[in-house]
């Protein structure tokens, strides 16, 4: 759980800190979730979600839902999906060539390929997002960000295996309002963003908002400048339609640019001892952020989004139509061996480039009931597809003049069709149960040249600037179609406590790798969950749990073969993760706050076979390795006071996370293991009485610690290839509403 619920002023009841821990300790297992708010009932606060694309309350949804407000996100610094995990004990993030890449108890994918999909769905105003690259473009001015737990496979369909991360934009309404938010902290950051809302008539409402952020660049790369640097400048417009009481339009445009020189990577160089590599991830915050490159990297992208949504109320039911379109044009230069001694290994100077334009369309038509009790049900139809674009470059440059070791150029088109339906039905006023279904169907197909040098062992420069270069076209095309499913039941024990169980099934399509090198297929998953939802002690108290068991089939791993330093996807046979999840919030007094929220994990490889004999013996086993991104422990933490003095609040926070070891590869090599480390971050917020400003200072990352999003062991590079999390970062932050 990440910053606080609000607490409202007229709470009365003063739960001891050492009642509400007691009560926490003593309670049996209950589900992970967030807040919102009921109108005129004091204590913590609830919050309306659209989790199962209909209206309830966090606390009454059954399934694992992990919430977020705008204020949270904001007082948190959470600016893009790459800080939701320092808030969410149950996400982690990894990144790779500019791309991020979300993990959801222990399912994540890292593949970033033109034929890749993500695990976890995430979508901005129920618009998928597909391209990895492109799930940062809508972090600002927000409503909420909601976290699903567990496949999702009957509403949101394709490729939410792990879950799914839905993030929604602050919508028009009938009031003139709006904000500006600025902060200026180290690493010369200066970050704007705000919003004006009005409405143009009785019927029309408008809404524009507005990013900016920059920051000269966390690493500092001798010859190659700064990297890892900010530079984004954003826009959204909106106009809400309501021309009768019965129908709802809402129209929305946004762009943003991404530039600067992105994200790099810092390649450790490997020493062995007797055979055995000694090299291990860096610890060093200074070593961290202080390596030389001989690159100087470029990245320039703009996403264009258009999304229309039709509400039609037909009193029995709602129609809704969402129609989205997402543009993307991103071109990507860095140093892909994150070295420079070119004088010591003349081979490792390597450059790739991606030059990409993919085009998404995407519509999805729902009819769903209104009544909150009874007979509850919903279907829809869904269709998607992206037109991808791409030229991208593989190259060594011993000297001024690259020499090219592969290219490709690709047309890559991807379609999904879907039907589904879901129904719940009141046994008795308490007890709910529920079921769905959905079926989908994908297709792939890849055209197009590409060339390969020979032999990448013997690149051109050692052959005295001479090399075979081998010419195929591509033509691969292939199709998959699944079923999805869920049955659950939930019972309310009372209108605070509820209980419920469930299973869910999981698909993610398959695909093809490059240059001939086989497909893979789609991944599965069967998840079992029980849980429970809980306000205690006049609702000073939030206690929520669960447990789960995954059966996951034909996980794809993505994985760098450091031989040659092609990116290759295989099926993992089969996975067992299982674990629990414990969230507690405590309103201790008015002015206190703690939130803690514990998430354990046991994510194995059962069956994962790499390769075998020419009698089918397996030669090369990883069975019983953790999967990626999977610490066993994570553990949330925050205390909150409120100081009425100055004629305002003072409201100081201190907020940590725990992560234990975790593998950034499916080998669990030393030198691809994350260590257990801790994130600290503290603010103090001043809120004048009765006034429109506030102002914050805040420390992020207290401990300096290294956080790595990808570390790849590479004999091509002869190194560690890692990329980190920010450093410590701090600053001061204005916010003005009217």
């Amino acid at each position: 759980m990440g910053f606080p619920l609000s607490i409202k002023t007229g709470f009365a009841t003063h739960a001891t800190l050492g009642t509400a821990m007691a009560l926490v300790l003593s309670t049996p297992l209950f589900a992970q979730s967030a807040t919102t708010p009921i109108a005129g009932e004091e204590g913590l606060n609830d919050i309306v979600v659209t989790a199962q694309k209909r209206e309830s309350t966090a606390q009454k949804t059954a399934a694992a839902i992990a919430v977020y407000t705008s204020d949270q996100l904001k007082k948190s610094g959470v600016a893009d999906v790459a800080s939701l995990a320092t808030i969410s004990p149950s996400v982690n993030i990894g990144a790779s060539s500019g791309a991020s890449f979300i993990a959801i108890r222990g399912v994540a994918s890292r593949d970033f390929t033109e034929i890749g999909d993500p695990a976890i769905a995430v979508s901005i105003d129920d618009i998928y997002i597909q391209r990895p690259t492109g799930i940062n473009a809508g972090f600002y001015d927000l409503e909420r960000i909601e976290v699903l737990n567990g496949p999702q496979g009957t509403l949101y369909g394709r490729n939410a295996t792990g879950g799914a991360v839905n993030i929604l934009t602050k919508k028009p309404s009938d009031k003139f309002e709006g904000y500006i938010l600025g902060d200026i902290g180290n690493y010369k950051t200066i970050n704007v963003d705000g919003a004006v809302n009005v409405p143009l008539s009785d019927t029309v409402s408008a809404r524009a908002s507005f990013v900016s952020r920059y920051n000269k660049g966390y690493r500092d790369n001798g010859p190659a400048g700064r990297g890892d640097d900010t530079d984004v400048q954003g826009g959204r417009l909106q106009l809400l339609f309501k021309p009768t009481d019965r129908l709802k339009i809402l129209l929305s445009a946004d762009q943003m640019y991404l530039g600067g020189t992105g994200a790099v990577y810092d390649g450790v160089p490997l020493r062995s001892v007797g055979g055995v590599v000694t090299t291990r991830p860096k610890t060093s915050a200074h070593a961290a952020t202080h390596f030389d490159l001989n690159t100087v990297g470029k990245f320039d992208t703009t996403n264009t989004r258009l999304v229309g949504r039709l509400d039609y109320d037909l009193d029995v039911a709602t129609v809704t139509s969402i129609t989205g379109f997402m543009r993307q044009d991103l071109f990507y230069k860095w140093d892909n061996d994150g070295q420079a001694v070119v004088s010591v290994q003349p081979n490792r100077n390597f450059i790739f480039t991606r030059d990409e334009l993919s085009k998404d369309f995407s519509q999805e038509l729902r009819i769903a009931s209104n009544n909150k009790s009874g007979f509850l049900w919903q279907g829809g139809v869904f269709y998607f597809r992206e037109d991808l674009d791409l030229t991208n470059l593989f190259d060594v440059q011993p000297a001024a003049t690259p020499i090219n070791i592969r290219e490709y150029h690709y047309n890559v088109i991807t379609k999904s069709y879907a039907a589904f339906a879901q129904v719940g039905y009141d046994i008795v006023d308490a007890l709910r149960l529920s079921a769905g279904i959905r079926y989908t169907h994908d297709s792939k197909h890849r055209s197009g040249p590409s060339f390969v040098q020979a032999s990448p062992a013997t690149l051109p420069v050692a052959a005295g600037g001479t090399g075979v270069r081998i010419f195929s076209v591509d033509n691969t095309k292939d199709s998959w179609s699944k079923v999805t499913w869920h049955v659950g039941a939930d019972y309310t024990l009372s209108p605070r406590n509820l209980l419920y169980a469930k299973v869910d099934s999981g698909y993610k399509s398959g695909g093809f790798n490059n240059f001939g090198l086989g497909s893979y297929d789609p991944e599965t998953l069967i998840a079992y969950e029980v849980g429970s939802k809980n306000r205690f002690l006049d609702n000073a108290l939030q206690l929520n749990a669960s447990a789960f068991l995954y059966n996951y089939k034909d996980q794809q791993i993505s994985q760098l073969d450091g031989a040659t330093g092609n990116t290759l996807i295989v099926n993992a046979g089969k996975a067992e993760i299982y674990g629990a999840e414990v969230e507690a919030v405590a309103l201790a007094t008015p002015a206190d706050q703690v939130n803690v929220s514990v998430s354990y994990l046991h994510a194995r490889f059962k069956d994962f076979c790499t390769a075998r004999s020419a009698a089918g013996v397996c030669t090369s086993s990883f069975a019983g390795n953790t999967l990626i991104q999977s610490p066993t422990w994570s553990i949330n933490a925050g205390y909150q006071h409120v100081f009425s003095i100055f004629g305002g609040d003072l409201t100081a926070r201190v907020q940590t996370q725990y992560r234990s070891d975790q593998w950034m590869s499916f080998f669990n090599r030393a030198t691809e293991k994350q260590k257990a480390y801790t994130r600290t971050d503290l603010s103090l917020e001043y809120s004048p009485d009765g006034a429109a400003w506030s102002i914050q200072g805040y420390v992020r990352n207290l401990e300096n610690s290294v956080v790595l999003t990808e570390a790849a062991q590479s004999g091509l590079y002869n190194a560690i290839r890692s990329t980190y999390a920010p450093p410590r970062t701090y600053g001061v932050r204005l916010n003005y509403k009217w």
